[in-house]
């Protein structure tokens, strides 16, 4: 990215414009959170095909990030509820099946963090899991607007870097 791409000013903070492969632009901002299921921050990305961000993808961000606590719950529960119903699809070991029946508080991911792309389609991505299935990359959840439609097993992704 050679040329200077315009900030944003969102409701969450300031998004800054990074570089992105394959022709497509990139801005990040980060959330604090304080959340009886995570405190600290939380990445947030959004990767358009244009250089500039529409008002209806950032309005949706907005209004997502705003409620970031209560759809890191619904991911958390989603990814349970579909590692638990099944548990061989996910590589999910016998030691492992133990954390599927446990409090969602005790569900043993960590470190969200959201990326939005047009259309109203976004990930949430948990960088770190006691399962096995989280190395190296963690595990995520596809979203259609507000509604979880599948969990991705990230294990034989390849790094961006």
């Amino acid at each position: 990215m050679t040329n200077p791409l315009p900030t944003y000013q969102s409701a969450f903070g300031l998004l800054q414009a990074e570089a992105a492969p394959d022709d497509q632009f990139f801005w990040k901002g980060d959330i604090t959170l304080q959340h009886p299921l995570f405190t600290g921050t939380v990445p947030v990305y959004l990767i358009t095909k244009e250089a500039q961000l529409s008002p209806d993808m950032l309005g949706f961000t907005e209004q997502i990030v705003a409620n970031v606590g209560a759809y890191i719950e619904k991911s958390l529960t989603f990814i349970q509820q579909t590692l638990a119903n099944d548990p061989e699809a996910y590589g999910i070991t016998p030691a492992e099946r133990a954390w599927l029946d446990v409090d969602i508080s005790e569900f043993p991911l960590e470190f969200p963090e959201i990326t939005f792309y047009e259309a109203e389609e976004w990930f949430m991505r948990f960088a770190q899991g006691r399962f096995r299935i989280c190395d190296p990359y963690g595990i995520g959840i596809t979203y259609r607007g507000t509604v979880p439609v599948n969990v991705n097993n990230l294990e034989d992704s390849i790094s961006a870097e």
